[in-house]
């Protein structure tokens, strides 16, 4: 027989116990729905798409007829389909399906898509109106692309260079520069996939006219986007900037050998972010008269200089391991030789690696 101080504390545990219980049941219930809604949903989604694949493919190759009706529940499974066959089709093919996609009410919506709260479904209306290239979408996605959601606003950036890539080329790199959010990894692709001629005027006024931040924030897009004439972009800088962070990330680009009489005063710049870019530059375009320069600079007070000339030097073409050898006995600077060997060492791991 319990006493009466104790059954109060025994009836509050088998409460919270049955509740606990309850609890494990309801969410071991709402795993289960789930699951079963989720499995329904892909199953739909792939009869949404056995249905309508072989129409777009159809379609796309000049094959037209009546299609079915789009069901609400195939709108989003074939809108995804439609944007990823897109994505590969030019020409005619492309035109075909844009052509099936009014008939199917693709267009519509994606506009409606455009202004929904949603993420995703912002970026999808964005994608979709870009196949469509309607010059009526202008404003909206202009206005799309100046929202503060990066996967939006740049899925709209993507869609005007599609309609018309010499009149958003201005506008997206504006947008690139008043913002940091926009990779330049991403923007630079971009850029690549428009044409050159609509993107190289306005890019390179840019880059050569700027101020210091806009030149820091364009020049990383050098990497990845197709600029016309990119070589003799980056000899004017490395030619007339005067500014040492502007001077390495355009030397670190370089691979013609036209600016290598100004790289090769650039290494003895007062710098050590240049000298060491233009070490760099010199194990790519410089000559075997360039061996000597960039021995000296393995000597350099700066570790970093000393790594990248120690670097270059043992990735020219003609320099072997025999070479290599007899360098290190007749370096006499211990800073040198202990760069030398700190880098033969990482040659050695690295072919272990591989191996």
């Amino acid at each position: 027989m319990f006493d009466t101080i104790s059954d109060p504390a025994l009836v509050l545990a088998a409460s919270v116990g049955l509740m606990a219980l309850a609890l494990t049941f309801a969410m071991a219930a709402l795993v289960i729905v789930m699951r079963v809604h989720a499995v329904r949903a892909a199953r739909r989604q792939a009869a949404a798409l056995a249905k309508w694949r072989p129409l777009l493919v159809r379609a796309a190759a000049g094959e037209f007829g009546d299609p079915p009706r789009l069901r609400a529940a195939e709108c989003l499974s074939v809108l995804l389909l439609w944007n990823q066959m897109q994505e590969s089709l030019r020409g005619e093919s492309h035109d075909r399906l844009n052509l099936l996609g009014e008939r199917l009410g693709l267009y519509t919506l994606a506009r409606r898509l455009e202004l929904s709260r949603n993420l995703a479904a912002r970026v999808l209306g964005h994608a979709t109106l870009g196949h469509f290239a309607n010059v009526s979408d202008w404003a909206r996605l202009d206005q799309g692309m100046r929202e503060l959601h990066t996967p939006a606003s740049l899925a709209a950036a993507r869609a005007l260079l599609r309609i018309d890539a010499g009149a958003a080329a201005p506008q997206v790199l504006e947008r690139y520069l008043a913002h940091d959010d926009w990779p330049s990894p991403r923007v630079g692709t971009l850029l690549r996939e428009s044409p050159h001629e609509a993107i190289g005027a306005c890019f390179v006024q840019r880059l050569l006219d700027g101020s210091l931040y806009e030149r820091l924030r364009l020049l990383p897009l050098l990497r990845f986007a197709e600029v016309p004439n990119i070589d003799s972009v980056l000899d004017r800088l490395v030619r007339s900037s005067r500014e040492p962070q502007v001077l390495s990330i355009a030397m670190r680009q370089l691979h013609g050998p036209a600016a290598l009489a100004d790289v090769r005063k650039l290494a003895l710049h007062v710098d050590p972010l240049v000298r060491s870019a233009a070490a760099q530059a010199l194990g790519r375009i410089g000559t075997d008269e360039d061996q000597d320069r960039l021995l000296q600079m393995m000597s350099d007070p700066n570790w970093w200089v000393r790594y990248r000339a120690t670097q270059a030097l043992l990735g020219m073409p003609r320099v072997g391991a025999d070479d290599v050898v007899q360098l290190r006995r007749t370096v006499s600077d211990r800073y040198a030789r202990d760069m030398l060997d700190h880098v033969m060492a990482e040659r050695g791991l690295a072919a272990q690696g591989l191996a």
